[in-house]
């Protein structure tokens, strides 16, 4: 259903922009006036509802806690545009840290925080180095709030951590692989995904990681270790098994709730768009629910962050990374 924006002013540009500069900072960089104008637009905004909630691929989407609720925007094989959605913390506890530390690999990350009240994030020092007992020793190379840096920009292979917004918040989110690599169209190749996982190995086995623009075999989150120096390592797969195994009916009215709950705050509400929606054949009614609730002007239920993730302590907070932080 991208073709809905196809022809978009914003996108059009965006897609000139993009073919002009190709080095991918300076796209990055470039785009950042552009970001800014769509969070600014709600008849673009409202455009990317109807690009989602008339498409069969985002009614039948299958959630997890894995996933930031989100909408798509524009995809193409060397750029992803999409709108993410994150909660507040019920208990509103300062300096909470939303997950783990981690980087995105070869990726990228553009982020302009259009609504609510944005994060708090850190950046740390690029490619830190695990020991024997998984202990790495990182120092923060950037400490700031989206507030204060809009958009912000993560680059590939840097750690950094978001820490839980004080109210809903959402952002339009840009991301591009660090270079341009012919291999890239491979990425969404009809013929090649049923076998992604043993390519993916072959070619960690070639040692030719780099060179397609993949994630490393052994990728890392970290944590502030509880008693020792400095920051614990844990397989990403390992990190993110719980979430990615929670799904359901709960999970999917979480999802749907939180968008819901963005749509009415962010005054987004497009009611013959909803009417439209609810009558698709494979909207299903978790969706259908949420729309009916806009639709009569009702109010969505306010859904909050998922507290607890895969670290021994459960939660961890800001003072506990500053305290474990490698000292400059």
């Amino acid at each position: 259903m991208q073709e809905i924006l196809k022809d978009h002013p914003y996108i059009t540009e965006l897609l000139q922009i993009e073919s002009e500069n190709e080095n991918r900072r300076d796209f990055h960089d470039k785009s950042h006036p552009l970001l800014l104008k769509m969070g600014q637009d709600k008849d673009f905004l409202k455009l990317v509802l109807k690009r989602n909630l008339l498409d069969k691929g985002f009614q039948t989407h299958e959630w997890s806690e894995y996933n930031i609720p989100f909408f798509y925007i524009y995809e193409t094989d060397d750029f992803v545009l999409k709108l993410h959605v994150f909660p507040r913390n019920k208990e509103k506890i300062d300096g909470l840290a939303a997950h783990a530390i981690h980087h995105h690999n070869n990726y990228i990350l553009s982020s302009n925080a259009f609504f609510g009240s944005g994060y708090e994030s850190m950046l740390f020092d690029l490619k830190p180095d695990v020991d024997a007992d998984k202990m790495t020793q990182m120092g923060i190379t950037r400490h700031f709030h989206q507030k204060d840096w809009n958009p912000s920009v993560v680059n590939a292979w840097e750690p950094h951590i978001v820490f839980v917004p004080d109210a809903l918040s959402a952002t339009l989110v840009l991301w591009t692989p660090e270079e341009k690599r012919k291999t890239d169209k491979l990425r969404q190749h009809p013929l090649l995904k049923p076998i992604k996982g043993p390519l993916r190995k072959a070619i960690h086995t070639l040692g030719m990681t780099r060179k397609f623009g993949i994630a490393e075999d052994h990728t890392y989150q970290w944590y502030p270790h509880p008693e020792k120096e400095g920051f614990q390592a844990i397989l990403e797969e390992e990190y993110f098994a719980p979430s990615k195994a929670a799904k359901g009916p709960k999970v999917d009215d979480y999802s749907m709730k939180m968008i819901g709950f963005f749509i009415q705050n962010a005054d987004l509400v497009d009611k013959e768009l909803f009417e439209e929606a609810i009558k698709q054949p494979s909207m299903p009614e978790y969706m259908k629910k949420v729309l009916q609730q806009l639709i009569n002007d009702e109010e969505v239920e306010e859904v909050f962050h998922i507290q607890e993730i895969n670290v021994p302590q459960k939660f961890y907070l800001r003072e506990d990374i500053l305290n474990k932080a490698k000292k400059k």
